[in-house]
């Protein structure tokens, strides 16, 4: 699959992790409540700009961070690609005050190498809120 833009490959997940503080709760496409958080994350991304990132992942220590905080992970049904990276799921960080994330790449069921990174027109605090409210 090939795709314009990396956020175009969003429409495409067909499950989401989302963790807080170390709680998971799974959510399948279809699912009214897969469906706000899609829709607050295209709402975020949409006048987005696709940068550089500064980030590289490591497995441990990714795993580490994620018991901590709020984590969105979009998983999709096989491998895709973008800009010649591979993945199988994208994962995200998400704090309200921040106007950019990287989108850590899982490929081989790790959470190592490269990320891409997204800076926002405005901040990531709609997203923050939906996840928070879900309430699954």
């Amino acid at each position: 699959m090939r795709f314009e833009k990396l956020i175009d490959c969003f429409d495409y997940a067909k499950e989401m992790s989302i963790t807080i503080n170390g709680k998971e709760v799974l959510l399948e496409k279809g699912n009214d409540k897969f469906e706000l958080v899609l829709n607050a994350l295209k709402e975020i991304t949409k006048h987005s700009n696709e940068m550089p990132a500064f980030g590289v992942s490591i497995d441990s220590l990714t795993r580490e961070d994620m018991k901590n905080g709020v984590w969105l992970e979009l998983c999709f049904d096989g491998q895709y690609s973008y800009q010649a990276m591979g993945f199988e799921s994208l994962l995200i960080k998400v704090d309200k005050d921040w106007h950019g994330f990287n989108l850590i790449r899982k490929n081989n069921l790790k959470y190592d190498g490269r990320c891409f990174y997204l800076s926002l027109e405005n901040s990531m605090n709609k997203l923050y809120e939906t996840l928070l409210n879900l309430n699954p």
